[in-house]
């Protein structure tokens, strides 16, 4: 195990930010197969909150706090096998994983009415 990463999203919370700043916080945070899964997702805020409580699990599983070279959408989560989350990296966070000697990165998302959770583990 290289690290582990959790994250908790206010499904309220990334409602408002959506609403305020659109396409601005979307185009910035998640890539485009992201935004285009969205569209079959039947609760847009859910899918949302998922996949950035996601991110950022996944970020924290690297512990790298304050490394500047990592962009949101170096992590983008798709739907992998049976519908649970799978995780490509991309640019420098690809580079990361690889110096790190990391073989894969398991994730988990859950969802109540109001709060997204989620958990990586990089191994």
């Amino acid at each position: 195990m290289i690290g582990i990463g959790v994250d908790i999203v206010s499904i309220a919370r990334m409602k408002e930010t959506i609403n305020r700043s659109g396409d601005i916080f979307l185009k910035r945070v998640f890539t485009e197969k992201e935004i285009e899964n969205s569209l079959d997702h039947y609760n847009r805020d859910v899918y949302y909150s998922e996949i950035f409580a996601g991110k950022e699990a996944v970020f924290k599983s690297f512990c790298v706090k304050g490394d500047h070279r990592i962009e949101w959408q170096d992590i983008e989560i798709l739907h992998g096998e049976c519908g649970a989350p799978a995780v490509a990296l991309k640019r420098y966070l690809r580079q990361l994983f690889d110096e790190k000697n990391g073989r894969k990165i398991l994730l988990s998302l859950s969802w109540e009415p109001d709060t997204v959770i989620a958990f990586a583990a990089l191994i």
